[in-house]
């Protein structure tokens, strides 16, 4: 019990750190940009890794357990619900965009790591 806890926290915590990095680059590389692309990134890339990891890694408790973690603390929910009310304060439209592209394109990624 207390190893797995460790696993998950640990992989938590790298997700975290990953997302932390790719969160500060894309925000510098499109820092005037109104869409929010590193979330946006973050959760297609999160979606096509579970799906990859579910669809074609060995079922292992450490593989899953792991990379659920990681992929657990890399993506960000949350975020994206929040800013997509922060968009629809003032930008109606890329909000609507933001909030219906995410769920369908992060459901195709999804499908397409776990059928590669």
């Amino acid at each position: 019990m207390i190893e797995s806890v460790l696993i998950v926290g640990l992989g938590a915590a790298v997700g975290s750190l990953i997302r932390y990095g790719v969160t500060n680059g894309l925000k510098k590389m499109f820092s005037k940009k109104a869409f929010p692309v590193a979330t946006f990134f973050i959760n297609i890339t999160g979606s096509f890794l579970l799906g990859l990891v579910n669809g074609q890694l060995p079922k292992n408790t450490f593989i899953l357990a792991f990379s659920i973690a990681v992929l657990g603390g890399y993506t960000t929910f949350s975020t994206y619900m929040n800013e997509t009310v922060q968009l629809s304060v003032n930008k109606k439209g890329v909000s609507f965009i933001y909030y219906v592209l995410s769920p369908i394109l992060g459901i195709l990624a999804a499908l397409l790591g776990h059928i590669i």
